[in-house]
Order: structure tokens, then sequence, then C-alpha cells
């Protein structure tokens, strides 16, 4: 798999209990809040619990796949796969310039072949919307659901009992 840098390279979670947390809390933001301009971003979140003896060698290629495939489209900012529990738990996003751009990404080949392998893979999963802004002057970010009036900081979440979403709504 390639790697292209971001500006958001030095996020990491910030605990084992990440994945429990709401994503504002979940990493560690200000490690790469001076390397990022003042700006706004479409976040998808991606919680997940990964079933016992899910096949992880095939949900790495497969995932590997869909974020060549992401780097490469219009409006791709960052990718943090985030590591997996000791119980099955894990985290992970992908930011965009816009999300109409996430969208379309979201429909490409090696995307929805990785989707597809949400029955097999994970017993639960939850996809989260939410708007990122680096805000101007004091340094961090905001994070608010994407549906959300302007100003709203609570995290969204939208629950799926093994149904997967293809793309991102």
């Amino acid at each position: 798999m390639s790697h292209r840098s971001s500006r958001f390279d030095r996020l990491l979670p910030v605990s084992d209990r990440y994945a429990s947390l709401p994503v504002a809390d979940a990493f560690t933001w200000e490690a790469c809040a001076d390397d990022v301009e003042p700006g706004e971003w479409y976040m998808v979140a991606f919680r997940s619990l990964r079933r016992p003896g899910a096949d992880e060698a095939r949900l790495t290629a497969y995932d590997d796949w869909a974020h060549d495939e992401a780097m490469g489209a219009p409006g791709f900012v960052h990718y943090l796969k985030g590591p997996t529990t000791a119980d099955g738990h894990c985290l992970s996003f992908c930011l965009w310039d816009s999300r109409p751009e996430a969208r379309q990404a979201a429909g490409r080949p090696a995307h929805m072949r990785a989707a597809a392998l949400t029955h097999e893979a994970y017993a639960a999963y939850a996809l989260e919307f939410h708007r990122v802004r680096r805000l101007e002057g004091d340094g961090g970010f905001s994070f608010e659901p994407y549906d959300a009036a302007p100003g709203k900081r609570a995290g969204h979440r939208r629950e799926r009992a093994l149904t997967p979403r293809l793309a991102p709504s």
C-alpha cells in the first residue's frame, strides 16, 4: 500500500479504550494542530466490533485496497485505521474536503468490495458523520454531527446491526 504524507499523520489513539470515546476525545488532535491550517472537513467514522475468528488478513487487504483507491479520489484528506482492541473494538475514520466527494468515493469498486465484508467480519458497527473544524486562533478542533445546526458539539452515531451501509449519507 502506498502512503501519502498528511498533516494529520501525528494522530494516535489516546489510550486502549479509545474506541469507546467520542471521536473528538479518542485521538491526539492537539498533536497535529500546528500542522493544520484553519478549515472544515467532512468525517466518516467507522466504529466496529469484530466477529471472533474474523479473517484479519483478508480485512487488511481489502482495507488497504480501499485506502489506496480513496487516496486517488478528489477531496481525500486523511484515513486513520485505528488498532483493534483486545475485546475486538475499533474506531477508524476518513476525512474529506466535502460530503459529496466522500459519497462519490464510497461508490468506487474497492470501497464497495471492502464494505461487502461487513456481515462476515463484524458483529456490529456504527457509522458517524461529523463536521470537523480547525478553528482560527485557539489552535484546536471542533466536532459536530454533520446534519446538526452549526454549533452543536455532541457526537452523531448511526447504528447499524449487520446491514452494510455502502455509501455515507
